[in-house]
């Protein structure tokens, strides 16, 4: 008798941890973890999360009152007053941690501008896979810096940040899989208007994909003013759309009062424990 009612409680701390994923976030950090990824579901982060499309894509925007003041100097040791990096950037830090599991890798990056004494710090989530793949398939670009397919996206990420203005453009539209084409015209337009101060904005065309907030703004690149749409960016629409399409089916079966539950959406999804 001891031994059934051992294999029922066993039975039932299983079928919980299967039903709640990521167990061990406390209740605090689920509800803005929730926020967090119901947020980049709805816009282009769905493409890294519930597909391979966006190698990287962004999930949340934070500002601090962390970076330096005009006073301050190059090398000063007493720089962010204690109070300056509240607790929510600690709760963000800790759901980074995790939900970094299989082939997700969630990424704080601070960005090199700030505004006065004001830093944005932007989390990324990472398709490791697909992350890999893109730094092989563009290995005379990205081995300029030694990385390779190994390398880590935490690493990866702040170096192209904190780099020169046209190699960062370069660097950043490869990562958040826009075409080629679409990185090199971006690149040499934004080269030609620092070149001739009298071109403000080369003439340009976007190309929009859909998500669930909406159909153009989001995960939109531009082209050349009167360039036609090329297989490359057709398959990508119709992948999109269609892994849209089942993202849209199921998002209500995880609506409830409280928003929606986006990790056991995305858990459920990738199969994560």
């Amino acid at each position: 008798m001891r031994y059934v009612l051992l294999m029922v409680v066993g039975l039932a701390v299983a079928s919980c941890q299967v039903s709640r994923p990521f167990a061990t976030l406390h209740n605090n950090d689920r509800v803005l973890a929730d926020s967090m990824l119901a947020y980049a579901l709805d816009h282009e982060a769905v493409y890294t999360l519930l597909d391979t499309i966006k190698p990287v894509s962004s999930v949340k925007f934070l500002r601090f009152p962390v970076a330096k003041t005009p006073l301050m100097k190059d090398g000063d040791h007493q720089v962010t007053p204690a109070d300056s990096l509240p607790e929510l950037a600690l709760k963000y830090a800790r759901i980074c941690a995790e939900l970094s599991k299989g082939d997700h890798q969630f990424v704080m990056m601070p960005f090199a501008q700030k505004e006065g004494h004001m830093r944005s710090i932007e989390i990324y989530v990472v398709r490791k896979s697909r992350f890999s793949s893109l730094i092989a398939q563009h290995a005379a670009f990205f081995g300029q810096w030694g990385f390779t397919p190994e390398s880590d996206p935490a690493t990866v990420l702040p170096v192209i940040e904190y780099e020169s203005r046209h190699d960062r453009n370069r660097g950043y539209g490869l990562l958040f899989g826009y075409p080629l084409y679409a990185v090199d015209f971006f690149v040499t337009a934004n080269q030609a208007a620092e070149k001739d101060t009298t071109i403000k904005l080369v003439p340009r065309d976007f190309f929009a994909i859909p998500v669930y907030a909406g159909n153009k703004g989001y995960f939109t690149y531009a082209m050349p003013k009167g360039h036609k749409p090329s297989e490359i960016d057709s398959v990508m629409y119709r992948r999109a759309v269609h892994t849209l399409g089942r993202y849209k089916a199921q998002r209500p079966e995880y609506i409830t009062p409280g928003g929606l539950k986006a990790i056991a959406l995305w858990s459920r999804w990738n199969k994560k424990p």
